[in-house]
């Protein structure tokens, strides 16, 4: 039987952590597609329909993180968004929430967290496929 590689979205304007996580996820056996705006993640997202994305919510260009966030849930309805910033603020959580985000995380994260936070969503939506 073979296994399902899953499409992860990485969407964040720092390009050294977008290739970090991708190097960090490939070796894991995901299909990683960086994005460094908001504009270029709905393009992509569009094109491969991803099953995770790990979105920044500050943006520097274009579409900020909770823009990319609602188009992104439109376009793939399926993908689990992972919403990850610096900013703990209670109702940028909550307007993720609502929004669709699955999953809000404060920067800095380790890689562990990370790891953590995507594989519980990897057992659920393979719960889900059974």
């Amino acid at each position: 039987m073979e296994t399902k590689k899953y499409k992860l979205l990485v969407i964040d304007d720092e390009k050294d952590i977008c290739k970090f996580v991708k190097r960090l996820f490939s070796k894991k056996g995901f299909l990683v597609y960086t994005a460094f705006s908001g504009n270029q993640a709905i393009k992509i997202a569009s094109k491969i329909k991803p099953d995770i994305a790990l979105l920044d919510i500050y943006l520097k260009m274009g579409l900020d993180g909770l823009q990319t966030l609602k188009r992104l849930r439109k376009i793939s309805p399926q993908c689990h968004c992972l919403m990850v910033t610096w900013d703990k603020a209670e109702e940028k959580r909550k307007g993720a929430k609502k929004l669709g985000a699955v999953s809000y995380l404060t920067k800095p994260l380790t890689v562990t967290q990370l790891y953590q936070v995507v594989n519980r969503f990897i057992k659920n939506k393979r719960k889900g496929d059974e």
